[in-house]
């Protein structure tokens, strides 16, 4: 019993199926705690760039 219990567990150590997806949610998980603590930085620099367009596309109309 003892050493079929001692296989079954080694068996289970060296299996490698599922890790992928393991590995991928931490990533993501990583991706986004990054994402969350530059999230308003990134926010003002894309409101500046859009706020930066509209100003040069007026220029246009008074063309």
């Amino acid at each position: 019993m003892k050493q079929r219990l001692m296989t079954g567990f080694q068996q289970f150590l060296r299996d490698e199926e599922g890790q992928s997806t393991t590995e991928y949610i931490l990533i993501l998980a990583v991706v986004v705690m990054i994402a969350m603590k530059f999230k308003d930085q990134v926010g003002k620099l894309i409101g500046g760039r859009i706020n930066q367009l509209e100003s040069d596309m007026g220029k246009f109309d008074t063309l």
